[in-house]
């Protein structure tokens, strides 16, 4: 019985740091934010793209422009440049969506529109941020 307990314990303790870092991949992103990049990874894995993975600095960026938006009450790209620029890479889209309060359906709707579907399908992506302040939303990924 010890023995058993012995290996137990101690094939939860190698499982206990994967979790850690597993969970530390999300740091800052809400739930919905992470229901929509997984879903647009998803996506991206079916058309033979690699998965993007979250970025803290572009969270804060996203973050900021929804809350931009929201304060504003107008859905824009309004400064893109300039979050461009505070990304410190050298190739970046947005996609930002309105009043789509279930991931599943903003993600719908970005797939329906070509230009917004390029933007979730760009190769050189690497990683990203998504914010969702009110009912505005921004994903903000670059290379």
């Amino acid at each position: 019985m010890k023995l058993r307990f012995a290996s137990f314990f101690f094939l939860a303790l190698l499982f206990i740091p994967f979790q850690t870092s597993a969970l530390t991949q999300f740091d800052g992103a809400s739930l919905y934010a992470r229901t929509l990049l997984e879903q647009i990874n998803l996506y991206r894995r079916d058309n033979g793209l690699g998965p993007l993975r979250f970025d803290a600095q572009l969270n804060r960026l996203a973050q900021r422009h929804s809350f931009e938006m929201f304060r504003q009450k107008m859905v824009s790209h309004r400064n893109f440049d300039q979050r461009f620029a505070n990304s410190g890479s050298r190739m970046c889209v947005e996609n930002v969506g309105w009043n789509f309060s279930v991931p599943r359906k903003q993600f719908d709707a970005w797939r329906q529109s070509s230009g917004h579907d390029q933007n979730m399908l760009k190769g050189e992506l690497t990683k990203a941020g998504i914010a969702e302040i009110g009912s505005y939303v921004t994903f903000f990924a670059c290379k």
